[in-house]
């Protein structure tokens, strides 16, 4: 049954280390919830607990190394940007590099002075746009919002930068 909150017999926390994220007109404040005895009754508040365990670790072993004995913390991050490119079918099926391998092992160098920046800042294709778009929402739905989504350097080169988060 329903019962206030007061009386339940467990907390929720904010945790400060996820940032909230909004997501249609709806705000998502991600959270901790741990019982009175400070059993954990979800999925982040173990990756929390490894996470300060790493951070203690991590500090004790650059001082005993005498790397960097005024370190105040070891932030963890996994996958921060993800970079990839996106090739049609048509054209992937020409290239039989991709097709055996997966992956290029032919080219040839840009055009001279076109190595910088010229695809960068120009605006996503549309249908690139709806993947991201896609693979945004589904990310959403696992708890994972994305930061930035735009194109790379290299023709074809797009990246997302997802917040992980459990």
């Amino acid at each position: 049954g329903m019962r206030v909150t007061h009386a339940a017999a467990a907390f929720t926390t904010w945790d400060r280390s996820s940032p909230p994220f909004v997501s249609g007109t709806t705000l998502y404040v991600p959270c901790s919830f741990i019982t009175h005895y400070g059993k954990c009754i979800d999925d982040k508040t173990p990756l929390l607990r490894s996470n300060d365990a790493v951070n203690a670790h991590a500090l004790r072993l650059l001082k005993l190394t005498g790397l960097d004995v005024h370190a105040k913390a070891v932030r963890c991050y996994l996958g921060w940007e993800q970079e990839f490119f996106v090739v049609s079918a048509d054209n992937y099926k020409k290239r039989p590099d991709l097709l055996n391998c997966g992956r290029t092992l032919m080219g040839t160098l840009p055009p001279r002075n076109q190595q910088a920046d010229l695809n960068y800042f120009g605006p996503v294709p549309l249908r690139v746009d709806e993947l991201m778009r896609n693979i945004q929402a589904e990310m959403l739905k696992v708890g994972s919002p994305m930061t930035v989504r735009h194109n790379e350097v290299a023709p074809g080169q797009h990246e997302m930068c997802p917040i992980y988060s459990c």
